[in-house]
């Protein structure tokens, strides 16, 4: 009992829970009591049973559990931002470790989004996709590409990309095999059957980088035996960290999560949306942003990076919207409307930039179109 107690203590601490003395023994808080509480005290080895915690900040947005086979891999997975939903999904696997089939069930316990099912079924050369989603039913097959592998990449709105399975991650690392150095495969979404290039390139032994929609890097830790130990998505749009811990019952904390987001104490928009009102000259002038949380996290040179143009911000670019003319920073600014950047530098100051184009998502800057 001693043991199985110490290892779910390690288990919490490498899902981020650090607030045990262990010398005084207090109270742990109610997140580790969770953890505890869920953690499996099935005997499995911890190559066939396994979770990921995922955190962003102080903040649990995401766990999943999973449970694998040399023929399949079915896991639950439980997102908090928007709201709670669980995901479960299994893929069947050949000999060679490839896929011939996935299933993926949604449900939403705290979110405003559809429930949805979804089957896909790998036929040689071409894809059959089933879905059923709010109730109306779809199917439709297409020709693929030569070594396609499915993937699941989750999220809500403006917060879609938030997790992607790190279960489903393993098993693709698998069937690459211990020594490939760059792939570039046809991901196939397992939501939706839709297919995108994703490359994945082996750094060391031990380091593996997942493309994150082309523009920046998921970093994974890999153990001795090939099983990831954790991911680090600090440089993506998510700046999430996720760790491997014993096995936790996923859809008891999903339960959990979804009495807190009916009660008011559930994680809500991760960005929220806002609008600032003001005037320049007796003007009107209106800026329309999304605003991150902290989350106790330290931002200037760690979350936000010196010497690198930010957004200002979070999901689409922070827009400034004026019907005349003004000058700030002894710029001059014809009327009209405008996105908004900044660039903190290592001495403190940070530089506003004024840019021509808008209604773009927070990643896409364009230099060439700077105003001021």
């Amino acid at each position: 009992w001693t043991r199985s107690l110490s290892e779910h203590f390690r288990g919490a601490l490498r899902a981020g829970v650090t607030d045990i003395n262990f010398d005084s023994m207090r109270a742990p808080s109610a997140t580790l009591l969770l953890l505890l509480a869920l953690t499996s005290r099935s005997p499995a080895a911890p190559d066939e049973r396994a979770a990921f915690v995922t955190t962003l900040g102080r903040d649990t947005v995401a766990i999943e559990s999973f449970t694998r086979t040399a023929s399949r891999i079915e896991g639950d997975i439980v997102v908090r931002v928007p709201g709670t939903v669980l995901c479960h999904y299994a893929l069947d696997l050949t000999r060679d470790g490839s896929v011939s089939g996935s299933v993926l069930d949604v449900k939403p316990l705290g979110a405003p989004i559809p429930e949805e099912h979804v089957r896909l079924d790998f036929i040689g050369d071409s894809l059959r996709i089933d879905v059923d989603k709010a109730g109306h039913h779809d199917t439709s097959r297409r020709k693929l590409d030569t070594g396609p592998y499915p993937q699941f990449m989750t999220g809500f709105r403006s917060s879609y990309g938030l997790y992607s399975s790190l279960g489903v991650y393993e098993v693709l690392l698998a069937h690459f095999g211990p020594h490939f150095d760059s792939v570039d495969i046809p991901s196939v979404d397992m939501a939706s059957g839709r297919t995108v290039r994703r490359q994945f390139v082996r750094r060391s032994p031990t380091l593996v980088d997942a493309d994150y929609f082309g523009i920046a890097w998921t970093h994974l830790t890999l153990d001795g035996s090939g099983e990831i130990v954790g991911a680090d998505a600090s440089e993506t749009t998510e700046k999430t960290q996720s760790r491997r811990t014993a096995y936790i019952d996923v859809q008891q904390a999903a339960k959990r999560f979804a009495a807190e987001d009916k009660a008011g104490k559930g994680l809500g928009v991760a960005s929220p949306s806002a609008v600032a009102k003001g005037t320049v000259g007796g003007q009107p002038v209106v800026v329309a942003y999304s605003s991150p949380r902290r989350r106790d996290r330290s931002i200037l040179g760690s979350v936000v990076p010196y010497d690198k143009v930010w957004r200002t911000g979070a999901n689409a670019a922070t827009t400034l919207v004026s019907g005349h003319a003004f000058e700030i920073g002894g710029a001059s600014i014809p009327a009209g409307t405008y996105s908004l950047w900044t660039l903190p530098k290592r001495d403190g100051t940070v530089e506003l930039i004024i840019n021509g184009q808008h209604g773009q998502w927070g990643t896409d800057y364009d230099a060439s179109q700077d105003v001021a």
